[in-house]
């Protein structure tokens, strides 16, 4: 199961993260999802990956402030005291949110405080809980107490990752998570290899999460396009779609598609 995939109400999730860009990227699905099916999204003990999930969310257009249909915020911060969250999934109902959603961060060894409190929820409310836990916390004795402690286990994995750049999949696309430059070859070799070995029919690349793309990162990824069907290139925004455009004019074996987002800000460097 994946977190886009974790959508039945009542269900118990939990994923093992290798980075905080997995933790952007999969947390992010979770609460983007949950809010465009009109959940009240509660995230708690973030701190700093809080901010890097409520940037994801305004990147992809998401107002954080408030629900346009009531007036009320439908992402909150609750605080770390499990005894409290009871009353913030119940607010949340009360104020008219047909289902609450919640995760955060789990910066601790073993099983999070929260774990028994929200089993219980899950089970009582339209509750549905993705409980995110640091690769290097755990260990296999205390990945195996986890598994029992929930009702699915959410995979994340990675096609690369160093923490500066994450290359993963979601459906067709390939998604470009990060900071990529041309000094990171590493990475633009994973992105080539990956590239080359889709199937078929037009290569897709979704770059709504890449923060930095420099112009010889671009001018080798774009030599990846080949002619016809070529690449589509989703999310980005106009400074991206520019310099990409730009590149791609001076690889005219190359066919690049480029499918913008209307936000003006934009990962080049």
């Amino acid at each position: 199961m994946t977190a886009a995939e974790a959508t039945t109400r009542g269900q118990h999730g939990w994923v093992v993260l290798d980075s905080e860009l997995a933790h952007e990227e999969v947390v992010g699905d979770f609460v983007l999802d949950g809010l465009q099916q009109g959940d009240c999204v509660l995230l708690a003990g973030m701190g700093a990956p809080d901010e890097n999930v409520r940037r994801r969310l305004q990147r992809a257009g998401v107002e954080l402030g408030a629900c346009p249909d009531r007036g009320r915020a439908a992402l909150r911060a609750v605080p770390p005291d499990p005894a409290a969250l009871v009353a913030s999934v119940d607010s949340a109902l009360d104020d008219g949110f047909p289902g609450v959603r919640f995760s955060g961060a789990i910066t601790e060894p073993g099983a999070g405080p929260f774990e028994p409190v929200v089993d219980e929820l899950a089970r009582t409310r339209p509750l549905t809980v993705l409980c995110p836990y640091l690769s290097s916390l755990l260990g296999s004795q205390r990945e195996a107490a986890l598994d029992s402690l929930h009702d699915e286990r959410v995979h994340a994995p990675a096609a690369y990752d160093d923490d500066s750049f994450r290359l993963s999949r979601r459906g067709e696309a390939l998604r470009l998570t990060g900071e990529l430059d041309g000094s990171n070859t590493e990475a633009l070799r994973a992105v080539l290899a990956a590239t080359a070995g889709q199937d078929g029919g037009s290569r897709v690349w979704d770059v709504s999460d890449l923060h930095v793309l420099d112009v010889s990162a671009a001018d080798a990824l774009v030599a990846a396009a080949g002619p016809p069907p070529g690449l589509t290139v989703r999310g980005a925004t106009p400074l991206l779609g520019r310099l990409l455009t730009a590149v791609a004019a001076d690889s005219p074996d190359a066919e690049v598609r480029i499918r913008a987002t209307p936000h003006p800000e934009g990962p080049v460097s």
